[in-house]
């Protein structure tokens, strides 16, 4: 048989891949951080997000300047406007040299209009075309002169597409293919032989003495402006000049534009990029260091027992969230740190308090059996039945003290009357002291008397109070109890003539176990928790518990004090 050692041991306890089952184990918090860190290489997933959103905010933006066109619609109106200041310095020299004086058949030569029309239309770079009154076409600047070729001379072909396009070109194609989709749709520009008569709207009404202009698309899917004034003679319209753009001019300037847009959203994706990391490291890197630091199992969390304190990265600094959340976890850290240290402590007092009335009953055993007499055993057996007592009354308190914390949290405050409660509470400790004629007073506010919190765990507090001041109060005497407003607090004090409390145990009174009782009450008869569960309590209303004693005239130390008033203030 194969001894098992230490190291068989540790490694059996130790969290590896299988547990002592021989199932895979659960991995921990650590390591699922460690192992998102890992798969989030090289951003993080919060990273990751803000560049996504920031690009797709750029890309929206962007696509909503390609797709408004209002470039488009002012580029237009700039073409419009130059063929229009164009076409009335072409109409009107083309009327003045061509036109005749005929009244009867006013008109114009269709030959010298082509002449003079070719020369002016020449340096212009754009396509005219004139039209007699019955909208039949004479000249065409896009073909050959009528006189050469009676017929219509098609345009001259394009060259032979490449064999294969370009990645640009295919990515053109494909946009002006989707920009399709929400352009409106346009008229095709019409090719008109020689001595047709026209159909076009713009040149029916400049026929008619109007300047019009209309937008069309070619067959490649070119725009072309086009823009018809009358040839005007003495008032007369005599024929349309026909002005309109090459095919692809517009195109080509909206295609530059569109590349300098890209070329802008380029350049401004790499800043966004950039930027985008830089906020997400300012982010996420210091959250990152923050819940590395909140992983429960701490910085050495693969091991079964981690006897390092947890510390958290100080971003206080920071005046934005992340400065908030590490303050907050901070705090968090050193209030579970308090509490743990305050369950030891607990802990440690509370076996001391245990070990008292065990060895005392331990003794007392040991000690039956020399007894001799039943007088002796009886005196045994006292001591044994009050040891006993004690132990059932210190369980019975710390196991209210350790419940406290859990029920002050889980119950809800509320508003309830404070001035019925003393009352009534006051009456049951009037009465508890009737054998000793002790009395009872109580002065509160005519006005209402209320508070906010736990009304039972409040009563629990006065209660203890009275309880205190019926013990330490001589037969005779009086108990005062006294309400007032204090600003947005109520008070509540209970004033007894005992002897007091000496001064330098004003503060310990609330310490947990801490008890000094006089003789008429037994040792062993309180646990000495009930000041310190009184004052968990009202710090837990955000209130405020004090002691204090009673003089006449001062409080020097020669002064002997008159009785001990406790104090309590709750906020309204």
């Amino acid at each position: 048989m194969r001894r098992i050692g230490a190291g068989d041991a540790i490694e059996a306890i130790s969290p590896g891949p299988k547990g002592l089952d021989g199932k895979p184990r659960p991995a921990t918090t650590r390591q699922r951080i460690i192992q998102g860190l890992k798969q989030s290489a090289p951003f993080s997933s919060l990273q990751r997000r803000i560049i996504f959103f920031n690009l797709v905010g750029l890309a929206v933006l962007v696509f909503g300047v390609l797709i408004l066109n209002s470039f488009l619609q002012g580029l237009i109106g700039e073409r419009v406007n130059a063929l229009v200041i164009q076409g009335e310095i072409i109409a009107i020299t083309v009327a003045e040299q061509t036109g005749n004086d005929t009244t009867e058949d006013p008109g114009f030569d269709p030959a010298a209009a082509d002449v003079i029309l070719t020369r002016l239309v020449e340096p212009t770079g754009v396509r005219a075309r004139l039209f007699d009154r019955e909208y039949r076409l004479t000249s065409d600047t896009g073909y050959f002169s009528p006189t050469d070729a009676q017929e219509v001379a098609a345009p001259a072909p394009a060259s032979a597409p490449p064999a294969e396009e370009s990645m640009m070109a295919r990515i053109e194609a494909s946009y002006l293919r989707f920009l399709e989709s929400f352009r409106d749709e346009l008229d095709p520009f019409s090719e008109i032989p020689f001595g047709e008569v026209a159909s076009d709207q713009e040149v029916m009404a400049a026929a008619q003495g109007q300047i019009a202009h209309q937008v069309r698309v070619n067959p490649e899917g070119e725009l072309i402006v086009s823009v018809a004034l009358p040839l005007r003679q003495a008032q007369t319209v005599i024929g349309v000049l026909q002005l309109s753009t090459e095919g692809g001019d517009i195109n080509e300037i909206l295609r530059n534009e569109r590349l300098k847009i890209l070329q802008v959203f380029f350049v401004a994706t790499l800043v966004s990029i950039a930027l985008s990391v830089l906020l997400a490291n300012t982010i996420a890197s210091p959250i990152r260091r923050l819940a590395l630091a909140a992983d429960s199992e701490g910085t050495n969390a693969l091991r079964p027992l981690n006897p390092e304190k947890v510390e958290i990265p100080d971003l206080t600094h920071r005046s934005d969230e992340i400065g908030d959340l590490s303050g907050a976890l901070i705090r968090m850290t050193e209030a579970l740190y308090k509490r743990i240290e305050a369950i030891e402590s607990f802990a440690a007092d509370v076996a001391h308090e245990i070990k008292n009335p065990l060895t005392s009953l331990r003794s007392a055993v040991e000690t039956m059996e020399y007894a001799k007499t039943p007088e002796q055993r009886k005196k045994l057996l006292d001591v044994i039945q009050k040891d006993v007592s004690r132990m059932d009354r210190l369980v019975t308190d710390i196991s209210n003290a350790s419940r406290l914390d859990a029920e002050l949290v889980r119950e809800r405050m509320e508003h309830f009357d404070l001035a019925e409660l003393i009352d009534m509470l006051a009456s049951i400790t009037r009465s508890h002291g009737e054998d000793r004629k002790i009395k009872v007073e109580v002065h509160l506010p005519k006005s209402s008397f209320e508070a906010r919190g736990l009304e039972g765990r409040v009563a629990q507090v006065v209660t203890n109070f009275l309880d205190n001041a019926l013990s330490f109060s001589p037969d005779g005497t009086s108990i005062v109890v006294e309400g007032q407003k204090v600003g947005t607090s109520v008070r509540v004090s209970v004033t007894d003539q005992g002897p007091g409390i000496p001064p330098e145990n004003l503060a310990s009174v609330f310490e947990r176990f801490y008890t000094e009782r006089p003789e008429s009450q037994g040792f062993g008869n309180h646990s000495g928790l009930g000041l310190a569960i009184s004052k968990q309590i009202i710090e837990a209303h955000n209130g405020r518990i004090w002691a204090e004693n009673v003089y006449e005239d001062g409080d020097g130390p020669e002064d002997v004090p008159l009785g001990a008033r406790f104090v309590l203030e709750l906020p309204t």
